[in-house]
C-alpha cells in the first residue's frame, strides 16, 4: 500500500507541474509514448520509478505517455513496429537493438556495483553518445536491476566446477544463454521470464538465476529447502535500458535522460542492496577464495568465445576489462596475451 500510495502522489505531482506550467509550455511540450515494462504491475517500485522519470522529462521538454506491459517479447515487438517511441527491457533484449550496451551483461565482466558506477557514469558522458547509437534506435538510459546470484537446491556447489550436469532455466528467446551454460558443464532447460523460477520452485531444474529482488517475489526458498542455497559470486550484472527510436527524440533529450539515470545510481543501488539483505543469511554459499580464480577464468573463456562468434562487442568488452583492471591491476588477465 505504501508504494502505490507514493506512485499516486508522484502521478499527482506532474499533474500539478502540468498545471502551473504556461498554456504555451504546455502546448510545446514534445509528446512522446513509451511501451513501459512493468513486470511487477502498475503501483510496483518499476512503476514508481517509471513515474520519477515521467515527471523528469517535463522539465527537458517532453511529456512521456506511459502504455503499461508485463511482457518484454510484446514491448520489444511494439518498439520494432513503431508503436511507441521509447521503451524498456532487459540488458539481454537491448541487444538486439546495440550490441555495445548489450555487452554489459557479459557474464563475470562487472564484478562489483564500485565497477558498475564508474562503467555507467563512464557511458553517460558526451563523449560516449556515438556508442549508444545503431541504426535508428538510441540508448537513452541504462538502469541497474542488480547482481545476477544463482539459487540451486545443492548446498554442496561452491564454485563453477561443481555446477556440470546439473539442470538450469535458460531463456527460449535467448539462444546465446543456452551455449553459455553448456559452456560451463550444465544441462539447460528451456524456459520462460513466467515459468523459470515455477520449474525451480517445483524441481524441474536445479538452478536458476536472478537477482535477489526475485527471491520474495517468486518465492524461491520453496525451491532450495532444504538443502540448497544462492552462491554469493555473481554471475553477471543484470540492467534495464531505455531505448529510444532516434528520429522522434528532440535534440539532447537522449543526453539528458542518460544523465538522469547516472545521478539515480544510489537510489537504485539502495533498493537493490536492501533486496539481498532481505535473502536470511542461512541461504548465502560463499566461494572459497580458492575457487575465485576458476571463476573469473571461466567467464572470461565464455566472453571470448561470444565475442569471437560475434554476440559480444569487442570495445565493450576492452571497456570494461580496463575497468576492472584500474580497479585491481593484479588480475591475471590484466597482463594475458589475449586481453579483451
Amino acid at each position: 500500500m505504501k508504494i502505490i500510495s507514493k506512485a499516486k502522489k508522484t502521478a499527482v505531482s506532474i499533474a500539478v507541474a502540468m498545471l502551473l506550467a504556461s498554456g504555451a509550455q504546455a502546448a510545446n511540450l514534445k509528446p512522446i509514448t513509451m511501451c513501459a515494462l512493468m513486470m511487477m504491475g502498475e503501483g510496483g517500485p518499476e512503476h514508481q520509478m517509471l513515474l520519477d522519470y515521467q515527471a523528469a522529462a517535463l522539465n527537458w521538454g517532453v511529456k512521456v505517455e506511459l502504455k503499461p506491459y508485463n511482457n518484454e517479447k510484446i514491448v520489444t515487438e511494439e518498439l520494432k513496429a513503431g508503436v511507441c517511441d521509447l521503451a524498456n527491457v532487459t540488458g539481454m533484449q537491448a541487444r538486439s537493438f546495440n550490441k555495445f550496451t548489450g555487452t554489459l551483461d557479459s557474464p563475470g565482466s562487472i564484478p562489483t556495483y564500485d565497477h558498475l558506477r564508474i562503467v555507467l557514469e563512464t557511458l553517460a558522458q558526451p563523449r560516449a553518445a556515438k556508442y549508444m547509437k545503431e541504426g535508428e534506435y538510441e540508448i537513452i538510459g541504462i538502469q541497474p536491476a542488480g547482481a545476477v546470484f544463482l539459487f540451486t537446491n545443492d548446498r554442496k556447489i561452491e564454485s563453477v566446477g561443481d555446477l556440470a550436469g546439473k539442470k538450469i532455466g535458460v531463456l527460449e528467446s535467448m539462444p546465446e544463454m543456452r551455449q553459455m551454460v553448456a559452456d560451463m558443464g550444465m544441462t539447460p532447460v528451456s524456459s520462460t521470464l513466467t515459468n523459470v523460477f515455477q520449474k525451480f520452485n517445483n524441481g524441474v531444474i536445479d538452478i536458476t538465476g536472478g537477482p535477489a529482488i526475485v527471491y520474495d517475489m517468486m518465492e524461491l526458498y520453496k525451491g532450495m529447502e532444504p538443502d540448497g542455497g544462492v552462491l554469493e559470486a555473481p554471475l553477471v550484472q543484470a540492467n534495464v535500458q531505455f531505448i529510444g527510436r532516434a528520429e522522434r527524440l528532440p535534440e539532447g533529450f537522449a543526453q539528458k535522460s542518460r544523465e538522469y539515470f547516472v545521478s539515480n545510481f544510489d537510489a537504485s543501488l539502495n533498493f537493490i542492496k536492501a533486496g539481498e539483505k532481505s535473502i536470511p543469511a542461512k541461504w548465502w554459499i560463499p566461494v572459497p577464495e580458492s575457487k575465485e580464480d576458476e571463476l573469473h577464468e571461466t567467464t572470461r573463456k565464455v566472453r571470448l568465445a561470444f565475442r569471437d562468434m560475434g554476440v559480444y562487442d569487442p570495445k565493450m568488452l576492452t571497456l570494461l576489462r580496463k575497468i576492472r583492471c584500474k580497479q585491481d591491476p593484479s588480475r591475471s588477465e590484466c597482463t594475458d596475451k589475449n586481453a579483451e
